[in-house]
């Protein structure tokens, strides 16, 4: 694919179309677009070796699962932003690491099997880093809607029902007893979140597993929520190439729909509820800097009990949800994310792999 600074509409709709079905067939996405499946194939395998855009699985937050997530302000030594940031984009549980600009030098996501594991990572590993002078973590008690939700345009009502077909929705709300990550499990999520359109077949292959088994195993995974498909995307080329990180506080008695209404506003990508003050993160990918403050102006009018607290806008994405980034934001590597296992050595520093996109 040429340089560019923008995606041409053709290759727009083709993202599009996989992140509302991430795993959709190619038949499907085909007939979603009005061509076929072939060309919708080799029109993703272009756009994706170029690593404009890949297909991967997240961690989710489950009421079936003690997953957590948290999200990390770091403030370096000066000028060590930058190797700080690429030393921890190998590490697993830190799945996305941007540098920003405004009360911190770094921005991190960071998932964990559990607050044991998370606890262990932040006080162990994260705070005895050399160049690392101070961390600020707050962890999410709930997110409202995340990077699988967003949308880089929007597809004919039509179009979205034949992307829907196969898409296993998380069933939040399911009553059924806690699901236990077992190490085949482990082995799945670990593949999806290298290769998020990964068939059973393949996954099959690659664990040893039937594929009746790996269908079972990957059905849990997505309806529990602990698994989230979705398709990213170069911010740089898209429409919105503008991120920025917004801190806010409102009364806690209104606090969910607060969250809820928030998560409407279509420039929002990621928005949830932290355990310590201030009580909301929103993440919102903007058109230029001039519109941070108009984004603010919709939220007050819309919704005058909301303060916002701070403001941090992304200078670089070193890593999104496992992939690593170059300068302008294509995925170059990938390291696996694992936040399952029991050992507590995410400290280590694995090699990270090719990108794997299709």
């Amino acid at each position: 694919m040429k340089e560019s600074t923008i995606l041409n509409p053709d290759d727009s709709e083709l993202i599009g179309a996989l992140q509302v079905g991430p795993r959709a067939t190619w038949t499907d996405i085909g007939e979603a677009l009005g061509i076929s499946g072939i060309t919708a194939a080799r029109r993703w395998q272009r756009v994706s070796a170029s690593g404009v855009a890949w297909v991967t699985a997240a961690p989710g937050m489950s009421r079936r699962a003690e997953q957590c997530v948290a999200y990390v302000e770091v403030d370096c030594l000066p000028g060590k932003r930058i190797e700080v940031a690429a030393e921890l984009a190998r590490h697993e549980l830190v799945v996305t690491v941007e540098i920003i600009t405004g009360t911190a030098d770094i921005m991190l996501t960071i998932a964990a099997a559990n607050l044991l594991t998370l606890s262990h990572y932040l006080l162990d590993h994260l705070g005895a880093m050399e160049s690392v002078l101070k961390t600020r973590a707050r962890i999410a008690t709930k997110i409202y809607t995340e990077g699988s939700a967003w949308r880089l345009v929007e597809l004919p009502e039509d179009a979205i029902r034949v992307l829907e077909r196969s898409r296993l929705k998380p069933e939040m709300d399911r009553a059924d007893e806690a699901i236990s990550m077992t190490p085949d499990m482990q082995r799945i999520a670990g593949l999806l979140t290298v290769n998020g359109r990964a068939s059973y077949a393949e996954l099959a292959a690659a664990t040893g597993l039937s594929p009746t088994t790996v269908r079972r195993h990957v059905d849990n995974l997505l309806r529990s929520g602990m698994l989230l498909p979705r398709t990213d995307l170069a911010a740089e080329l898209s429409r919105s190439p503008v991120q920025v990180y917004l801190w806010a506080d409102a009364p806690v008695d209104g606090l969910p729909v607060t969250a809820r209404t928030i998560s409407q506003i279509r420039q929002v990508r990621l928005c949830a509820t932290v355990s310590s003050a201030p009580s909301l993160l929103l993440c919102a990918w903007l058109r230029t800097v001039e519109e941070v403050h108009r984004l603010e102006l919709a939220i007050a009018n819309r919704l005058p009990q909301v303060r916002i607290i701070d403001r941090l806008v992304v200078l670089r994405t070193v890593k999104r949800m496992g992939r690593l980034l170059d300068t302008h934001g294509r995925a170059i590597g990938v390291v696996p994310i694992n936040i399952w296992d029991d050992k507590l050595e995410h400290s280590a520093s694995p090699a990270p792999h090719p990108a794997q996109n299709r």
